[in-house]
């Protein structure tokens, strides 16, 4: 029985997908195939297909700088795929460029195709960010002299642990829990650009700070000097009598290297969140901050239910910083068993897991699923099984949707769009009146093609 007109159009787009999706493969790339794909691209340097496996193969010949230069190139066209911005990712992070690496796994997140390989890069990102942070503190570190007579960033302000003074060892944790709770309420408003905690710790952890030097003005001025902060807040808790706490501390103008203003309080332990919102609404009138009534109630309120879960989070900043991601993550947990609420506990247990996770997968793992990448169509396209397993329904649904009387031109299916977790989604966005009139057909997708140059050892081309 023959089709008709209508259904044949249909099925012809259909078989068209399928087949562009299989004529956009990529091919897996090995080392062995580097001379072949450099002659391809010196015969056509505008060849991003034959590019794109060449950065592949340049990778896993360890060649991380000339793949980095080939699948930079690739990713300013319009034709680059996700394979290619992971991998630019990939080789960035072979050449410890940290920032380059993020800003290429940030790419790959909105072309990438597999859903699992998208989870492992999230998660990876947040060990890539820590990465980055302590390369720019080495680098502060060199240029100290510099940054020694730079102008700082105005309104910016750190808080550096406090040390603890007194026979309670158990209450370490608290040094990073307030100061970590200081950093969020400061945050609340505007005006002020407070310094991360992950981006201050690993600074300290450069320049080996010990705990002596942590209330130390001159070590206080110098930590805020390569921060670039114009205001530094240190200071000490000491214990007092048998369940005493007391907060002293200052905010110094690293400019001038002295105390702005101090702050000072005292309170039972079980009340060491009054001490903490006294001790912030004390910074904020040193620099002469005025809150609303909002932002007043909004610091107020960031506080936990359960010292012990204060404190279990405190532990678990520890573990962090210590890179023991295993036993960042059990620590979150409990603090989150003690108090559900626990916002704070809540993130930081997901940040942990997520660096956890990334910890234990290495870059040759990441390359080893990767398959995904160069199996598939172009990218914002479902996956070939994807387009397979609907083509069902899609001729059914898609049949009885156009317009009843097409009097030619082509059968517009609407748009078809890929979330990047395997999940497809078409969209009804014809036009009936031109598709009736024959006017409305699918567009071809714009391209642009460039040429790309061969990196040479040695730096020629």
């Amino acid at each position: 029985m023959l089709l008709p007109p209508r259904s044949t159009r249909l099925l012809l787009v259909v078989c068209l997908l399928l087949v562009g999706g299989c004529a956009k493969r990529i091919p897996d790339a090995e080392p062995s195939d580097i001379p072949q794909l450099e002659s391809a691209l010196t015969a056509d340097p505008s060849d991003v297909r034959s590019a794109t496996r060449l950065g592949i193969a340049y990778y896993k010949a360890d060649r991380f700088e000339e793949s980095r230069d080939v699948l930079a190139q690739v990713t300013e066209t319009e034709e680059a795929r996700g394979a290619a911005w992971l991998y630019l990712g990939l080789a960035n992070e072979g050449l410890e460029e940290w920032a380059a690496a993020r800003s290429s796994y940030q790419q790959y997140l909105s072309t990438g195709r597999s859903g699992p390989l998208l989870d492992d890069i999230r998660s990876r990102l947040q060990l890539i960010v820590r990465q980055e942070l302590q390369a720019a503190a080495r680098a502060a570190i060199e240029a100290e002299n510099e940054l020694a007579t730079a102008e700082p960033a105005p309104r910016s302000i750190g808080v550096l642990p406090f040390r603890l003074i007194g026979d309670r060892p158990e209450l370490e944790p608290l040094t990073l829990a307030l100061a970590d709770m200081m950093i969020t309420d400061l945050s609340v408003t505007n005006a002020l650009t407070v310094l991360e905690r992950t981006r201050i710790q690993a600074l300290l952890d450069e320049i080996a700070l010990t705990e002596a030097g942590l209330a130390d003005e001159a070590t206080g001025a110098r930590a805020g000097r390569l921060l670039q902060a114009e205001h530094i807040v240190q200071g000490a808790l000491t214990t007092t009598g048998t369940d005493g706490i007391r907060l002293d501390g200052n905010v110094l103008n690293t400019v001038r290297g002295a105390a702005a203003g101090e702050i000072a309080d005292e309170e039972q332990l079980e009340a060491i969140f009054d001490l903490e919102k006294a001790a912030v609404f004390q910074i904020l009138d040193v620099l002469g901050v005025e809150l609303t009534p909002a932002e007043r109630q909004a610091i107020d309120e960031n506080r936990s239910d359960n010292l012990f879960a204060f404190l279990a989070y405190g532990e678990g900043l520890q573990a962090l910083d210590r890179g023991d991601y295993d036993a960042a993550n059990a620590a979150f947990g409990q603090a989150i068993e003690l108090d559900p609420g626990f916002a704070a506990a809540q993130t930081q247990n997901a940040e942990a897991a997520d660096l956890q996770d990334a910890a234990q997968t290495s870059t040759s793992q990441i390359a080893s699923q990767a398959s995904t990448e160069l199996a598939g169509g172009p990218v914002g396209a479902p996956p070939e099984s994807a387009v397979a397993t609907g083509v069902g329904s899609t001729l059914t649904n898609v049949t009885q949707g156009v317009n009843p009387n097409p009097t030619g031109g082509q059968i517009d299916l609407g748009t078809t769009t890929n979330d990047g977790g395997g999940n497809t989604q078409v969209g009804n966005d014809r036009q009936p009146v031109q598709e009736a009139g024959g006017n409305e057909g699918r567009p071809e997708p714009a391209t642009a093609r460039v040429r790309i140059t061969i990196p040479r050892p040695g730096g020629g081309r």
